[in-house]
């Protein structure tokens, strides 16, 4: 597999984490030139919002050969296919929902009222586990590569019976085997 940390330090919002950083509109195309097949909510919401996340856990990962489909999926198969080796993250979050702080967050309230998330998290899709190289394993066939607050919410909403809609969006992304 082709690592993409170098094609991510050359896109780098300039001033990311800062004050001052780089605006997306002014980002974007410089994003999407180097990542054309890219869908534009995929580039704003994942590598520009996540940037240096996305370089130190996904910058093994082949950018250059991902295709990306939103596809709707229910909440059982959410639930029971979509894996992450960030397993205590998700559960984490999933908990914190129940905390009246975290009641007040947009992101709690928007998935309460609406009964999905506000942006598709993002799925990869693949043949085999892969072994990233923090050494934690990504289970194959669907593993979350974005989305981990979401998803933690999302299965609080499940198990505590919240409103959920019967479908929700997700970006499934492919990458070739080499």
């Amino acid at each position: 597999m082709i690592r993409s940390d170098r094609l991510l330090y050359e896109i780098a919002p300039d001033g990311f984490g800062g004050r001052n950083c780089e605006p997306w509109e002014q980002w974007r195309a410089k994003a999407q030139e180097m990542l054309p097949h890219f869908p534009e909510e995929v580039l704003k919401e994942w590598v520009y919002r996540h940037w240096k996340g996305v370089l130190s856990n996904w910058g093994w990962l082949d950018f250059q050969a991902m295709t990306f489909t939103k596809q709707s999926w229910g909440t059982e198969d959410i639930i029971s296919k979509i894996k992450t080796p960030h397993d205590d993250v998700v559960n984490l979050f999933a908990r914190r929902m129940n905390n009246t702080i975290f009641q007040r967050s947009w992101l709690v309230q928007n998935m309460q009222t609406n009964g999905t998330w506000p942006v598709a998290p993002i799925v990869l899709h693949y043949e085999r586990d892969l072994h990233a190289t923090n050494g934690r394993v990504l289970q194959a066939p669907f593993n979350l590569l974005e989305g981990h607050h979401r998803l933690g919410y999302f299965k609080n909403l499940a198990e505590q019976g919240g409103y959920l809609k019967e479908q929700h969006d997700i970006w499934l992304v492919k990458i070739p085997l080499h």
